[in-house]
């Protein structure tokens, strides 16, 4: 088993552990996401070793503070509304599993799977008008106007995109897509 084929099981691992939980009970336990980040570093540092920016524990480091940096700032703007401090550890694993510059194209992935699941969630539930709603209140309230009632706030949970974003940047690199 390569270095590579480690990482790919560790991670989807913890993905499956945390899309589960998130389903469940709508949150992403740090105990799924840390030791998966540990691990990764683990497995870079034994192969790999530190590396730089775009190998080894140096690389992992660098994609997991970027990527969950990302989310922290998603989750500490929308105080956890929208995306949660799990969602933020579980991006840190995802990082130091793939390392750097392989995490850009999962961000990029992930944005993509995430924009289409809260098209088809809003969609299956029948929210569209609330969506729409959402938005104008939104405006309102930037624009200081009476944003009338607040709009039922939908749960998403992120782990899904996260999930198969990751599958996603995984197949795309092994196929030569990097």
């Amino acid at each position: 088993m390569t270095h590579a084929d480690a990482l790919a099981l560790l991670l989807l691992a913890a993905l499956a552990v945390a899309v589960l939980f998130d389903l469940v009970r709508r949150t992403i336990p740090a105990w799924v996401s840390l030791p998966a980040l540990g691990a990764a570093l683990v497995v870079r540092a034994a192969t790999e070793g530190l590396g730089g920016a775009e190998t080894g524990v140096a690389s992992g480091l660098l994609a997991a503070a970027a990527a969950s940096a990302l989310f922290a700032l998603l989750a500490w703007r929308g105080r956890g509304k929208s995306f949660g401090w799990g969602d933020a550890g579980l991006m840190a694993a995802v990082g130091g599993a793939l390392g750097y510059p392989l995490v850009l194209t999962a961000l990029a992935f992930i944005a993509l799977v995430a924009a289409l699941q809260a098209l088809v969630t809003v969609v299956w539930q029948g929210a569209v008008w609330d969506v729409v709603r959402g938005l104008a209140a939104r405006w309102a309230r930037w624009l200081r106007v009476d944003a009338g009632a607040p709009v039922p706030a939908r749960h998403i949970p992120y782990s899904v995109a996260i999930a198969l974003g990751t599958l996603w940047t995984m197949w795309w690199d092994r196929r030569g897509g990097g």
